[in-house]
C-alpha cells in the first residue's frame, strides 16, 4: 500500500486518456450484464479509536487494489458509518496505552497482535500521546459526506448512479490532490474516506489525538478545504452530536453479535456490500476479495443482509464480548 492513496482505489484507471476514444469512454456506464455486478457500494461500520477497524480499512483497501488490477472497469463507493465504543469516554482524557489496557481491559498480548496484523499492511502502531472520545471524529466524518446532519444511511448519499450516461464517480480531478487542498473539495464518499484515512493514520502512527478539536480541525482543513469557522461549528452542534449518537445506536439494530459471554453487540469492523452482504470482524485482504469475486459472478456470498442478526460463535465474537462486557463496567464507575 506504500505510496497508493485512497481516492486512487475508488475510481476506475485512466491508463487511455491519450487518445479521444478514450476520453469518451471515460463517461460511458460500466459495462455489465443481469448475472456480473460491475458497481459496488460498500458501507464501513467503524469506530475510529479502534485498531482493528484501523487494520480493516487498510485491508479493505489493499482489498479493492487486487480487484481493480484484474477488473479495471469496476467501480466502488465505501462509506462510513459510526458505532461510537466507548460514548461516555471524555476529550483528551486518557494516555493511549493506558486507555487501552485500562479502560478497556486488554492485555498486553492484544497489542501485540495489533502490531503484528498491521505490521502485515504497513501499518507501523505508535501507543503514545492521548486519546478520549471518538464522536467529534465521527461527526467530521459525516460532514465530509453531507453538509446537514440527518439520519440516512450513509449509502443513501453516495454519488455515482449506475443508469444510462451517468459518468463514471468520482471526477478524475479529485485523483491524489495535494494536500493542503487549496480549495474546498466536494462532498461525498471519495472525500470521507481521505479524511477517515487521515485522521486514523495522524491518531494511529503519529500521536495525533483524534478527540482534540484543535487536531481535528487542522486535519479536516487540510483533506477538505472547508473553512475553520464551518469545522468548528460541527464540532460545537448539539444537533451533529444527536445525529452520530443516534446513527450509532442504530446499528445495534442492524448488526450484531451474538456469543455465550454477553448479549447482543456490534462487531467492528463490519462491512455491508451493496446494501444486503454482511462481512463483520476483522477480514483478510485475500477474503474482501474472494466475496468481491463471488458478487461480480452473481453467486450469493453465505451472510446476507437482513433485520435479524448476524450470528458468529466463538472465536473473535467471544473476543468482542469479553472487551464490550469490560468496557461496560468500566462505564458504570
Amino acid at each position: 500500500m506504500q505510496g497508493i492513496r485512497v481516492q486512487d482505489l475508488l475510481i476506475p484507471d485512466d491508463k487511455s486518456s491519450q487518445n479521444s476514444t478514450a476520453k469518451e469512454k471515460r463517461h460511458a456506464k460500466p459495462d455489465s450484464t443481469p448475472s456480473e455486478t460491475k458497481y459496488f457500494v460498500i458501507e464501513f461500520i467503524h469506530d475510529t479509536i479502534c485498531p482493528f477497524c484501523y487494520i480493516g480499512m487498510k485491508n479493505l483497501l489493499i482489498a479493492i487494489e487486487i480487484y481493480k488490477s484484474k477488473h479495471p472497469d469496476a467501480v466502488f463507493e465505501v462509506t462510513c458509518t459510526p458505532f461510537i465504543l466507548a460514548p461516555t469516554a471524555k476529550n483528551s482524557f486518557y494516555d493511549k496505552d493506558h486507555y487501552y489496557s485500562t479502560e478497556r481491559g486488554l492485555p498486553r498480548s492484544r497489542f501485540e497482535v495489533w502490531d503484528r496484523l498491521g505490521r502485515d499492511v504497513g501499518i507501523t502502531f505508535t501507543w503514545k500521546g492521548r486519546t478520549g472520545n471518538s464522536r467529534n471524529s465521527h461527526k467530521l466524518l459525516r460532514f465530509a459526506l453531507q453538509k446537514t446532519p440527518t439520519r440516512q444511511s450513509s449509502t443513501e448519499l453516495t454519488v455515482y448512479k449506475p443508469v444510462a450516461d451517468a459518468p463514471l464517480y468520482p471526477p478524475y480531478s479529485l485523483r491524489a490532490p495535494a494536500l493542503p487542498v487549496p480549495l474546498p473539495q466536494p462532498r461525498g464518499p471519495d472525500l470521507q474516506m481521505r479524511l477517515l484515512d487521515a485522521i486514523t493514520t495522524r491518531y494511529h502512527e503519529h500521536d495525533s489525538d483524534l478527540s482534540d478539536p484543535h487536531s481535528l480541525i487542522e486535519i479536516t482543513r487540510a483533506v477538505t478545504g472547508f473553512s475553520e469557522d464551518e469545522i468548528r461549528a460541527v464540532l460545537d452542534s448539539p444537533e451533529w452530536d444527536r445525529t452520530i449518537d443516534m446513527l450509532s445506536s442504530e446499528v445495534q439494530n442492524r448488526i450484531s453479535v451474538r456469543s455465550q459471554l454477553a448479549g447482543p453487540i456490534v462487531a467492528v469492523p463490519t462491512m455491508v456490500f451493496n446494501n444486503r452482504w454482511v462481512y463483520g470482524g476483522f477480514q483478510k485482504a485475500d477474503d474482501i476479495v474472494g466475496q468481491f469475486e463471488l458478487l461480480r459472478q452473481g453467486i450469493n456470498p453465505l451472510r446476507e443482509y437482513t433485520t435479524s442478526s448476524l450470528v458468529l460463535e466463538g472465536g473473535i465474537a467471544d473476543t468482542i464480548a469479553r472487551e464490550a462486557a469490560i468496557a461496560r463496567g468500566n462505564d458504570t464507575k
